[in-house]
């Protein structure tokens, strides 16, 4: 489900319940346009759903806001490579 802000900020909601190391999340991925930054910042947030600290990962630049969307098309469902993102943060 996608969200916005603004038009400076959206968001996609990616997995609505992933498992990764003994904690369950809500993903979503944030792009939004910041100083500096050409195109999009983007950053995957996982939100513990019972507590806990959140995870930030930021993720390459996207040029555009088609880039932006392939990411989403890329990562949404994609519970592996969530995870593997995930467990490779620490998290």
């Amino acid at each position: 489900m996608a969200m916005s802000r603004s038009s400076s900020w959206k968001e996609h909601r990616l997995a609505n319940r992933l498992e990764c190391g003994g904690t369950e999340y809500s993903v979503d991925l944030v792009a939004r346009k910041a100083t500096g930054v050409e195109g999009w910042k983007m950053t995957l947030i996982y939100l513990p759903r019972e507590g806990g600290g959140e995870i930030k990962i930021e993720l390459p630049n996207a040029a555009s806001t088609a880039d932006v969307r392939r990411a989403v098309r890329e990562l949404e469902g994609a519970e592996a490579r969530l995870r593997e993102l995930c467990q490779g943060s620490g998290g």
